[in-house]
C-alpha cells in the first residue's frame, strides 16, 4: 500500500498560507500537508522528508518561489511544482525554471483541488 501523498505549501501570508492547506486537505483527505512560510523553510523539509508536491507562493522574503523552484531542479527534484501569484507576467519566467503549473491568483477553490489532483496523478 502507498504511502500517503506528501505535499509541501510555502507561503509567507499565514491566512493564504491557512486557506491553501484547508483547500489542498479537502482535495486530497489522505494528503501529509507541510505548511511553510518562506522557500528556506520549504527546501529544509523537502530535504528532510521529500515531498509530491510543492505549493509556491512566487514572492516570499528570505527566499522566492522562483529561487526556490531553480534550487530544487538543480538538486535533480522531479517533484511536480505549482507556483502561485498575482503577477501574471512571471508565469513564463517559473515554467521555464522548471516549475510544473502557474496559477494566476485570484483563483477558485475548484479550479487549486482540480491542479491538485491532476499533479499528484500518476
Amino acid at each position: 500500500m502507498p504511502s500517503p501523498p506528501h505535499i509541501i505549501i510555502a507561503d509567507d501570508h499565514d491566512d493564504v498560507r491557512a486557506l491553501l492547506s484547508k483547500i489542498v486537505a479537502r482535495a486530497c483527505p489522505t494528503c501529509t500537508i507541510t505548511a511553510v512560510a518562506n522557500g528556506v523553510e520549504a527546501l529544509a523539509a523537502y530535504d528532510a522528508a521529500g515531498a509530491d508536491l510543492l505549493i509556491t507562493d512566487y514572492a516570499m522574503p528570505i527566499m522566492t518561489g522562483l529561487a526556490l523552484t531553480y534550487t530544487l531542479r538543480a538538486q535533480q527534484a522531479t517533484l511536480p511544482i505549482l507556483v502561485i501569484s498575482m503577477n501574471t507576467s512571471i508565469a513564463e519566467a517559473v515554467v521555464n525554471a522548471g516549475a510544473t503549473r502557474f496559477l494566476a491568483k485570484p483563483f477558485s477553490l475548484p479550479e487549486l483541488q482540480q491542479i491538485v489532483m491532476e499533479l499528484l496523478a500518476p
